[in-house]
Formats: C-alpha cells, structure tokens, sequence
C-alpha cells in the first residue's frame, strides 16, 4: 500500500522526510511538511486531503512569523478539532501521531490529561532523529491498522474480527469490557485507542517478547521463536506489523504441554531445562534482578526495566487505569532500590509502600528470600 501523511510543525520540516518510506519497501509512506494556519482552517484542509496518518508537533506556537500570537494553538488543539471531524466521518478517520522535543513533552503534554487520549502514539523527536527506522514501521502499522479497522467498521458484530482469532476463542479471551469498548465505539480512534493503550501496551490477553521470555523462565526467547510460531501463538491481527505480540492463552496451553504443570510453578532453571531437552536447545535461564539467581519461580517484565521479575521480589505499581482483562504492572525491588522508578514516573500500589520503603535500605547479599 502506498500511504501518505501530513507533518505540521512550525519549525522544523526535517521530519517529514525523515520519516517517510520509500523505494522497494512493500508498503510506502509519504510524508509532506505542512506549516501553520488558523486553527480551524488548517483542520479544515487536513481532513479534506484525506490523509492517512498526520504527525504534529506539541508547541505549534513557537514561530511568530508563522502565525499571529494571538491566534496561536497547540498540538492538542489541532488534533481536538481533528477528532471532532473523523467522529463525524468515520470513513475518513486517520491515526494522529504526536511527535515533540523531550522537554516540550515533559513541560507542556505531560501536565495536560486531556490531550493524552488525542494522540495514538508519542515519540521524541531526539528518538526519531538517533533511530527512525522502527518508528517508520510503527507508522505503517498505524496505517495499515486504521485500514483494517474502518474495513470491519460498518458491522459492529463483526469488530472483533480485527484481532483475527478464532471464533471458538473469542468467549474464551475477550471478556464483557473489551467486547462493549469495540463495539461502542464512536469512531476508529476510539477502537484503536483500546486495542494500541490497552492490548498492545498492556500485559493480559496479549504478551510482549519480554513477558513470554519471563513466562518460559529464559534468558533469550529467539531460539524459541520457530516453535512458537508454528504453534501460532504469535499475535497477527491489526497492529501486529509494528508491535510484535503473542496471545497469552495459546501460550499457556503450549506451555503446559512443555511443563506438565503451570510455568509459574517450578523455577526458571527448571523450565529452561524441560525446554532445552524437549527442544534441543541451548537456552540459558533468566536471572533475579534482585539476587543473580535463576532459582526463581519468574512470572513477569517489571513495569520500569521491563526485565525478568519474580513476584516475591517486586511490589504492585500504582495501575489505576488497568483494564479488568489486563495486568496488573508490578515493580522489581532492584528498581526500588535504585529508584529507577522514580525517573520513570512509575509510583508504588499503597499496598505495598511500606514494602518499598524496606527495600530502599534492603542488605543483598546473595539473599533468595525475605
């Protein structure tokens, strides 16, 4: 497919190129530098192009030249007025993608609640400039998901459809929230907001490469990748081609056939050695972030690190949002203590603060246990 986006921003028009696809590649993307308007007319001229992805810019008020102050805006305004119109117009509805400086995002997005349901995704432009390659494919995916979506649009029964399960597995995995969300929704943006916030970025019905591997007890999971994907636990419904994800269900009754028993039962080692004898493999197990060992029962990615965790040596992070299907995220007591959380902006659960306050002054010392 050959799509075609719209940059805005009021300084820079590097971007656009940078993150356009092209030449041999099986799907295309180009990309056009569009400088600033009145608010409502620039809308206006965005939607009647049709575009299949637009990219902005946070600050849209940086240049004078560009725009009476007075009349300035920023990127959430714009995409406000954008949403407004694809709800009316469905059929024409594109993803919107927020592209800013680390300090804009920080000072200006992250302080503004009401923007963050706006936007599909949100990248650095320092990100963007050091390794546009994976962004470029998330792009695409962005498209080709929207597609997708608006194609089972007009047949609300039908909107599950998108995540390409079997029809036997749907009463299985897709419980009374998720299936209303879908099928309610107002516009493509609504569904895809659910199916990128709350599938794709959260652990539950779907699983990341970090969370599988965490599953299996291993260090690596690319030895495993052949078996997996014969097995057809990968994930290949809408949004697959710039998130790689596996279902949870189809993996845990792989996993019980591998394990005679639930992973979260026997230890890391343990795992690992069923599997490299099952499999002929060499695989080496993960290791505690906390005390090195692989003699641990690990079950999940901690939420900041996203390495290999064991429930005993992590405390719950603050999830208020977390759908009933997902997750919930939880926090590896190494990231307590050197309080990478905090950079992260990942706060502790009340359940367990009194917990994390332990941690902070914690003796390792090779300790498997409290």
């Amino acid at each position: 497919m050959n799509y075609k986006g719209i940059f805005v921003d009021d300084v820079e028009e590097i971007y656009a190129a940078l993150l356009s696809v092209s030449g041999s590649e099986k799907d295309t993307l180009s990309i056009q530098y569009r400088p600033l308007a009145e608010a409502a007319t620039l809308a206006g001229e965005l939607f009647n192009e049709r575009p299949d992805i637009v990219l902005l810019d946070f600050r849209l008020d940086e240049n004078p030249k560009m725009i009476d102050p007075q009349k300035s805006y920023n990127g959430s305004g714009l995409a406000q007025l954008l949403r407004d119109k694809s709800s009316v117009a469905p059929e024409y509805d594109f993803p919107i993608v927020l592209i800013s400086g680390e300090d804009k995002l920080e000072s200006f997005y992250r302080p503004d609640g009401t923007a963050h349901d706006l936007f599909d995704r949100i990248y650095q432009k320092g990100q963007v400039g050091e390794n546009p390659d994976p962004v470029k494919n998330e792009l695409i995916s962005l498209c080709e998901g929207y597609r997708q979506i608006k194609e089972f649009w007009a047949d609300k029964s039908k909107r599950l459809s998108m995540l390409n399960i079997e029809a036997e597995e749907i009463e299985l995995i897709v419980n009374q929230e998720l299936r209303v969300a879908l099928s309610s929704a107002g516009a493509p943006h609504i569904a895809a907001r659910t199916i990128l916030k709350c599938l794709i970025d959260r652990s539950g019905i779907l699983l990341s490469d970090n969370e599988v591997a965490a599953r299996l007890g291993t260090e690596s999971l690319a030895p495993l990748e052949p078996e997996l994907l014969h097995r057809k636990i990968r994930y290949d419904g809408v949004f697959n081609l710039g998130w790689r994800r596996w279902w949870a269900h189809r993996l845990d009754d792989w996993s019980k056939e591998v394990f005679n028993t639930r992973p979260t039962n026997i230890t890391g080692s343990e795992r690992v050695k069923l599997l490299n004898a099952k499999f002929g493999l060499n695989l080496s197990p993960a290791v505690s972030t906390w005390n090195n060992s692989s003699d641990e029962k690990f079950a999940f990615s901690c939420a900041v690190c996203e390495r290999i965790s064991e429930i005993r040596h992590s405390v719950s992070a603050f999830d208020p949002h977390a759908p009933k299907y997902s997750h919930r995220k939880r926090i590896c007591w190494d990231c307590i203590q050197t309080e990478r959380h905090l950079q992260k902006k990942i706060d502790v659960d009340d359940v367990d603060a009194n917990l994390a306050r332990e941690v902070l002054t914690k003796q390792r010392n090779g300790e498997s246990s409290l």
